[in-house]
């Protein structure tokens, strides 16, 4: 049921190209692409060539802003292997969820100083960054895939060369880290960076580092902003067959698809809550949550949102309906194919 469903919507029933990889056009039908095969074909760029193979420094910045602060990360990519359905249930529905849901993912893993210990697991988002306005976020990265693949960020400012992306011959070290290199990233929370965005892989093949995993989230307040009781990032996007080998495409909540699986949000009556929603693959979504509403950027008060492909958005209220709620993606297809979970309010 659920394969026939996916082969019929899928982009136009699995034609539809979603990147050309090292000349290579890969089609969403396609599944199990060898991309460590075809980033073995990528020139190495001139710049990486003439770096250390083992540590990539970066040019320096200026410190911190006045009042601000270094705020130091170690960061590593690294291959593990993820199960997308891990109890087979939508609870939705009260389903069990037939397939095969396991495929050796990408994810971002936070250690201690020095590389010296892993924070905990790799996880799909990856570890959140936070700061306030003047600090300097440096973000040490460690590439154990057999990929190149970067950190890119959005919405904070930074240096051309501390970009991290893929651009041909023009590639500076932090935007194609070999396997086994290191690079160090300086990004600047200037005034007017505030506000949640993501970070995600964009090396040189993109988009597939972020379609395996390779994505999180920023955050940059304000010294003076109140920070929330309960603030949880919630990412939107697909695994894609020529990411995880798998016959389905899948619709997910960081990492995770169906109710049950995907975050369940737990919160109390009277919590000042912030939701920030990402879309992080090739599809425009909405987030909706049941028995609650908000107000917008523009003044409006809703209770579904729209967001394409690298939005981010925030919902925020002061929390006032007791119940299991809810909350999804409206796009009817994405929402059957696992794009919801729950908010229990007590």
């Amino acid at each position: 049921m659920f394969e026939d469903t996916d082969r019929r919507n899928f982009l136009a029933g699995g034609a539809g190209l979603i990147c050309t990889l090292a000349g290579h056009k890969i089609l969403a039908g396609d599944r199990g692409v060898d991309v460590d095969a075809l980033a073995a074909q990528v020139p190495v760029p001139p710049k990486v060539a003439a770096a250390s193979s083992r540590a990539l420094p970066l040019p320096g910045q200026q410190p911190a802003g006045p009042g601000g602060q270094r705020r130091e990360y170690w960061i590593q990519a690294e291959r593990v292997h993820w199960n997308i359905v891990p109890s087979r249930i939508d609870q939705m529905m009260d389903k069990r969820i037939p397939g095969h849901w396991k495929f050796t993912a990408w994810a971002y893993r936070q250690y201690t100083p020095n590389f010296a210990a892993p924070m905990g697991p790799a996880t799909i988002p990856g570890p959140l960054l936070q700061g306030q306005t003047n600090d300097q976020l440096v973000v040490n990265f460690r590439n154990k895939l057999k990929t190149p693949v970067t950190m890119h960020p959005h919405g904070i400012f930074y240096a051309e060369a501390m970009d991290g992306s893929y651009k041909g011959r023009f590639t500076d070290p932090g935007g194609f880290v070999r396997p086994g290199a290191t690079t160090q990233y300086v990004w600047d929370c200037k005034p007017g960076t505030e506000g949640a965005w993501p970070y995600h892989d964009h090396g040189p093949m993109d988009p597939m580092g972020v379609f395996k995993g390779l994505f999180g989230a920023i955050i940059i307040r304000k010294p003076e902003d109140k920070v929330p009781d309960l603030e949880v990032p919630l990412f939107l996007h697909d695994f894609i067959p020529p990411a995880t080998g798998l016959s389905a495409n899948i619709s997910c909540i960081n990492g995770r698809a169906y109710t049950g699986n995907t975050p369940t949000i737990q919160a109390k009556v009277g919590q000042d809550v912030a939701l920030h929603v990402f879309g992080v693959d090739n599809n425009f979504h909405t987030f909706h949550v049941h028995g609650h509403r908000w107000t917008n950027e523009a003044g409006k008060v809703v209770d579904n949102a729209t967001l394409g492909p690298g939005d981010s958005l925030t919902v925020r209220f002061t929390e006032d309906n007791p119940g299991r709620w809810l909350y999804h993606c409206h796009v009817f297809t994405h929402l059957h194919m696992g794009m919801s979970g729950w908010y229990v309010v007590s």
